[in-house]
């Protein structure tokens, strides 16, 4: 992507978003481009803060978890988001049980590169908009290193 297009439409939605970083927004972002490829192509046409807008608007709905070197753990949880749902447990830990996790899309795992890893404990039920994976009492699934699942 155009890193010209990429700092204007990162300055623009900084600013609609006064109270987040543009590190945090530049992430969001590439989280939403992650889950919805056809954004990257909108946000070249970007000319103007209304387009900025309405790519937002289009991106909203996404629950990004990143544990970088550090955890993250959901207990007797339940998190759905409109668009999806990504766990990347990069070079730290996800520890997901007892737990609904529901998005159109929902990836699980770690990215090129990743070392950590994510535990899917029992009751856990992980729902895309056409797949379900439940993980019973006494189950569990490991996803170790840069391996990931992911639910469409």
């Amino acid at each position: 992507m155009d890193p010209t297009v990429v700092a204007f439409v990162t300055s623009v939605a900084s600013g609609m978003l006064a109270n987040f970083a543009t590190d945090a927004v530049k992430h969001f972002f590439d989280t939403a481009i992650f889950l919805r490829p056809s954004l990257a192509q909108n946000i070249e046409t970007v000319t103007s803060s209304q387009d900025v807008e309405r790519i937002f608007q289009e991106a909203v709905g996404v629950i990004d978890a990143n544990a970088s070197k550090g955890e993250i753990e959901v207990d007797s949880s339940i998190l759905t988001a409109l668009r999806g749902i990504r766990f990347d447990h990069a070079q730290g830990q996800v520890i997901i049980a007892g737990s609904v996790v529901q998005a159109p899309v929902l990836v699980t795992g770690g990215q090129g590169g990743a070392t950590g890893q994510t535990l899917i404990g029992g009751n856990t039920s992980l729902k895309s908009e056409g797949t379900k994976i439940d993980v019973g009492k006494k189950a569990s699934i490991k996803i170790k290193g840069d391996a990931q699942i992911k639910q469409t």
